[in-house]
């Protein structure tokens, strides 16, 4: 039977510790080649992320580049790690430089070297003489490294730069006869889902010629992204119909292009981290992730596939001669996983390689299944996916209404998505509703949807997540008076947004590493998003007094809601005294508040026990601040509490 107790009270056995009791966090990056599939997966523990192989048809797991933590630091956020050859070798990048690894049991050969860091390097492609991949230089302004594309000569190590001029390089491709180079570039004020072009030059070796502009979204908002080489034609994903589609055209200037799936979704992502694959093709398939679900086009015909559990993915991987298509994929109730599917097989079967967590393992909790919640915001339609509580082990007192835990999630581009996060189900499986809101400038709505933020940052997606709250409330879904919020980088602005909001609902809040001070943030801010503010709000320092208008830090005397900060002292990208002063002058305010700074975390909690310790701090937090006892303790020390 089950036991009475208010929501928000509830033991549950998902606890931060089991975060960390799975196979790995998370998996990253992966690719097929031949009959091995290969993915670099985020130990749970250290944060490092582990290279693996495993053949398609097999189970043993081989390690590769043991000793070394694969990922780049390319724009900060990274990608694009891992290359596999067609022999099944591997070139990786780490922070130290870039690798070749014959086999796994062979030793590992280093092609270029980092220089304590001051050169990058991500997103590779390869012939058999040379690496091509991006390169950021730091050797110049710090906060302006150059940016550009090189050549590694496999041979000599030997490095030669290919293209530069422009602030932003990205998937540099070599046609499969090695004679031509295609990519990606894009230059402020532009951010890499803004206008972009596509570009081409003739490769001699190591050397690049004749460079010339095959599309071009400069003047004209058409975002050009995820050029593929299809035998001598080209495929490049772009969003002149409002979504991002792929079309195929030949590889000249000013081609004719076709689109190859003409519909309202988004067969893209915004391009935060170097690497990502929404499409895949080989001589015989043309896989398409369009918004979560799978579409495959063959022999001119395309049909969409069925993926049961799984709405989420990325990193498509084709052998060039195979009829299994592999992804990284996620769903409501399953975690990051290694996948594929039969494209041969009409029934299209679908096969588990790598879990990050076991799916009997998540079968054996109790999972919280979201809706959609679709509701009004200033005459717009927005949406989000509603978690509502679910213990079978309690039960809330009769006429009681859950709190709910809004979400507001990064980027802001990022889409609120439905896989498994079990920190979603650490909330409701303790009696809190979570919304996790899709505001204006998500991604997976059309371009105009995104833009719609563009000037409006600070109003327009904090009006969203108030009226999303407003909108639970008026369908008794949610407890008025036990309205929380909490969000990360640009979800952490948006809280604290909504709490010097004039028409604020929120009853308690938790910033983890947020934007407090907009101008002090253009002063330090990394390169990619130096101009990403005058986007978002307006040019500075023409428009400096809208940025003082929507900054938090220069509206204390409005915030009268509980808030917590959680920062990384090492935070790149938005550095740990925004928190710090936010804290201190919130705290002098006489409102309830707290801080917690972890030693050694950037932007994004990646050691495990910062990772629970930040989570258990969370839920602490708000619960005592809406006057519920917690069924966890935290060390975090609340100031001014209320009595």
């Amino acid at each position: 039977m089950a036991t009475e107790a208010v929501y928000g009270s509830w033991d549950s056995p998902i606890t931060p510790d089991l975060f960390g009791k799975c196979n790995c966090k998370t998996i990253c990056e992966m690719q097929v080649v031949g009959d091995n599939v290969y993915w670099i997966e985020q130990n749970a523990v250290t944060g490092k992320r582990e290279l693996y192989s495993k053949p398609t048809n097999g189970e043993k797991r081989t390690r590769w580049a043991d000793g070394f933590s694969v990922q780049t630091a390319v724009h900060e956020y990274g990608g694009g790690a891992l290359h596999v050859l067609t022999d099944g070798s591997v070139l990786f990048a780490t922070v130290e430089g870039v690798f070749y690894q014959k086999s796994a049991d062979s030793g590992v050969e280093q092609l270029a070297e980092a220089n304590n860091r001051t050169f990058r390097f991500a997103d590779f492609s390869a012939t058999d003489s040379h690496v091509f991949c991006v390169n950021e230089n730091h050797q110049g302004d710090a906060k302006f490294p150059e940016n550009r594309l090189i050549s590694i000569d496999r041979s000599t190590k030997n490095q030669n730069v290919v293209a530069k001029g422009a602030d932003f390089y990205a998937y540099p491709r070599v046609s499969p006869d090695g004679s031509k180079l295609v990519w990606m570039q894009w230059s402020h004020p532009n951010m890499p889902w803004d206008e972009t072009s596509i570009r081409m030059a003739d490769l001699n070796g190591g050397e690049a010629s004749n460079e010339m502009i095959l599309k071009d979204g400069a003047g004209k908002q058409i975002n050009y992204s995820e050029p593929t080489w299809d035998g001598d034609e080209l495929l490049t994903v772009n969003d002149s119909t409002n979504w991002w589609n792929v079309y195929r055209s030949a590889a000249e200037p000013n081609a004719v292009e076709k689109n190859l799936n003409p519909i309202q979704r988004e067969i893209s992502y915004p391009l935060w981290q170097l690497g990502f694959r929404n499409y895949v093709l080989n001589k015989k398939y043309l896989v398409m992730n369009a918004d979560g679900i799978l579409y495959v086009r063959s022999e001119n015909v395309t049909v969409e596939v069925p993926t049961p559990g799984y709405t989420v993915f990325g990193y498509l991987s084709l052998d060039p001669n195979g009829s299994e298509v592999f992804a990284i994929a996620a769903g409501p109730k399953r975690a990051s996983s290694v996948i594929s599917i039969d494209l041969s097989n009409p029934s299209f079967p679908l096969k588990v390689h790598r879990e990050s967590r076991d799916s009997s393992e998540i079968d054996a909790l109790e999972i919280s299944e979201p809706e959609e919640f679709v509701f009004k915001s200033d005459g717009v339609n927005v949406s989000g996916y509603f978690y509502p509580p679910k213990n079978s082990a309690y039960s809330a007192p009769t006429g009681t209404r859950p709190p709910v835990l809004l979400l507001g999630h990064g980027g802001p581009t990022a889409p609120a998505q439905n896989n498994l996060d079990l920190k979603k189900q650490f909330f409701t499986s303790r009696g809190i509703a979570v919304f996790d809101v899709n505001y204006r400038g998500s991604t997976g709505f059309g371009t105009e949807f995104r833009r719609m933020l563009y000037k409006n940052c600070g109003v327009a997606d904090r009006d969203d997540m108030l009226n999303g709250a407003k909108a639970l409330v008026e369908q008794g879904r949610v407890d008025p008076d036990k309205i929380l919020i909490t969000g990360s980088s640009a979800g952490g602005y948006l809280i604290l947004s909504c709490l010097i909001s004039p028409n604020n609902v929120i009853k308690a809040a938790v910033s983890l590493y947020g934007v407090a001070d907009l101008l002090a943030l253009d002063e330090d801010t990394h390169k990619l998003e130096k101009s990403y503010n005058e986007l978002l709000i307006g040019k500075y320092p023409e428009e400096a007094a809208i940025y003082q208008e929507r900054s938090p830090i220069y509206h204390i005397d409005k915030i009268r809601t509980p808030i917590a900060f959680l920062h990384g002292k090492e935070d790149t990208v938005v550095p740990m005294n925004q928190s710090v002063t936010m804290f201190e002058k919130v705290r002098a305010s006489g409102i309830t508040t707290a801080l917690q700074l972890y030693d050694g975390e950037g932007h994004g909690f990646r050691n495990g026990q910062v990772i629970k310790d930040s989570t258990e701090a969370t839920f602490y937090f708000l619960m005592k601040a809406v006057g519920i006892e917690p069924s966890i303790s935290s060390k975090i020390e609340i100031f001014n509490p209320k009595l």
